[in-house]
């Protein structure tokens, strides 16, 4: 960490057991099984899975993105910095582990090691990973510079060793 970086994530978390809370300043969070919600997946039609993970990725964009908007605001601003806090933030949250490739030309690739989605969804005929594609297109809207579509081309979940995911410039999304 770096003196312009925001402190590690779980040190700024406050537990009001009280309030029954968990929170990051004005940001709440909850700690929820992953196979508990991608257990909800594997109970729809295809069609309907499909449409609510998109939905999912597109909701995690929009509000995830308010998190990255966040550690950038707290001074992480350079494309590299806010990479790093969200490489470590990740597995501070559960999320897997994150290793971000180099920006290449309106690229940015994405690899997640022991995804929570893919792990708590189990064997999956496509990827899974919806919610690490809505925060990756959120970051990487804001490190490209412009709004990012976002593929998983490879997921745990249909028996890659890892999930992989590309960013491309020309997203639609909030940035």
């Amino acid at each position: 960490m770096t003196s312009d970086s925001p402190p590690p994530f779980r040190q700024r978390l406050v537990w009001d057991a009280e309030g029954g809370e968990i929170r990051d300043g004005a940001i709440r969070y909850l700690i929820l099984r992953p196979d508990g919600l991608m257990g909800m997946f594997g109970r729809m039609s295809p069609e309907t899975r499909v449409q609510a993970l998109a939905a999912l990725a597109a909701s995690i964009e929009e509000h995830g993105g308010g998190s990255a908007r966040k550690y950038r605001d707290m001074g992480a601003a350079a494309p590299e910095a806010l990479l790093t806090v969200i490489a470590g933030t990740a597995p501070q949250l559960g999320w897997g582990r994150w290793h971000f490739g180099q920006v290449e030309g309106g690229r940015l690739d994405l690899m997640v090691g022991n995804s929570p989605f893919a792990a708590g969804h189990g064997p999956a005929e496509q990827p899974v990973c919806a919610p690490i594609s809505g925060m990756f297109a959120a970051v990487a809207g804001m490190v490209l510079g412009t709004p990012a579509t976002v593929e998983e081309v490879a997921c745990a979940a249909t028996g890659a060793a890892d999930c992989r995911f590309v960013a491309r410039t020309g997203g639609t999304g909030p940035a």
